[in-house]
């Protein structure tokens, strides 16, 4: 079920249009905000326990609902509601979408659209002033996102089902800076996604190096395996960059090309066709899992 599942989720997210609207999570953060609120009230201030009672009560429901809707209708709802969830659950904004604007961007010569892109890719990490530099971060951070984007989500689904992908998409939504939310309740968030974030980064380093240069992205893997607890967070995030960058080899491209329009939609185009065909892998290793019985 599983992988009919997870190939039905892609094949809308690919041509369904743009979801970004479905996953807005507005109804979530209101809620987030209401029950802080309450747990406030009655002394709770805790930021793990805080984040834990937060979690919990959307993470039953659908518990619930999974429950009532098993093997109904020969399976079918339990396909339908992996499918919500994890169209809800992937993203929420699309990768793709965002590199073809920044790359646009940049043929354009419009150089504050493409800043704004480029800081939408980053996130909360610093923007280079240098183009160059700055395009190496934004491609390292292309390599990054799809995980925490797609191949997260996916891990967590087959491992978990439903549930799994809704803790990793609440935990990261939990995690993200607000003037409310105190600060231990953002490290609890911050922890929890990280943690969830370990097996799947490097596996995903590992693909990438499987269907790109494997020496260099193996020794980049092999390095950053144990990791550690204090910068686990930064830590999945560089290997991911550091793997991606190796296995497109992105230090042997000439640095004026860095900053070329032409050669920037080729290293984006490189970098997408990566990330998709480690993809592919990741379905071929699900569809022999599935065939040899090992899950769902």
């Amino acid at each position: 079920m599983s992988l009919i599942t997870i190939l039905i989720a892609l094949f809308l997210e690919r041509f369904a249009g743009t979801l970004d609207e479905f996953r807005q999570f507005r109804w979530f953060d209101a809620y987030a905000d209401w029950m802080r609120e309450r747990l406030e009230a009655i002394g709770i201030t805790d930021g793990t326990a805080g984040f834990v009672l937060t979690l919990l009560p959307p993470v039953l429901l659908l518990a619930l609902v999974a429950l009532l809707v098993h093997g109904v209708a020969l399976g079918l709802l339990d396909i339908v509601l992996g499918v919500v969830i994890l169209l809800l659950c992937l993203g929420p904004r699309d990768l793709n979408d965002e590199i073809e604007a920044y790359v646009e961007a940049g043929a354009m010569h419009d150089e504050e659209r493409q800043l704004r892109h480029a800081r939408d890719l980053l996130g909360q990490e610093e923007l280079p002033e240098e183009p160059r530099e700055r395009t190496r971060a934004v491609l390292g951070a292309i390599f990054s996102e799809a995980n925490g984007r797609l191949f997260a989500v996916l891990f967590w689904f087959v491992v978990l089902g439903p549930l799994g992908s809704l803790i990793y998409r609440l935990g990261s939504l939990l995690k993200a800076p607000t003037e409310e939310r105190p600060e231990g309740f953002m490290a609890a968030a911050a922890r929890l996604q990280a943690l969830m974030d370990w097996i799947p980064a490097r596996l995903v380093a590992l693909g990438y190096g499987l269907v790109g240069s494997f020496d260099a992205a193996f020794s980049v893997l092999t390095r950053a395996l144990p990791g550690s607890w204090q910068h686990m967070d930064e830590e999945n995030r560089a290997l991911l960059r550091d793997a991606g960058a190796e296995a497109m080899q992105l230090d042997h491209v000439r640095g004026d090309h860095l900053d070329d329009p032409a050669e920037l939609n080729a290293l984006a185009e490189r970098a997408d066709g990566l990330i998709m065909r480690t993809l592919v892998v990741f379905l071929a290793v699900l569809a022999l899992m599935t065939l040899a019985g090992w899950t769902g």
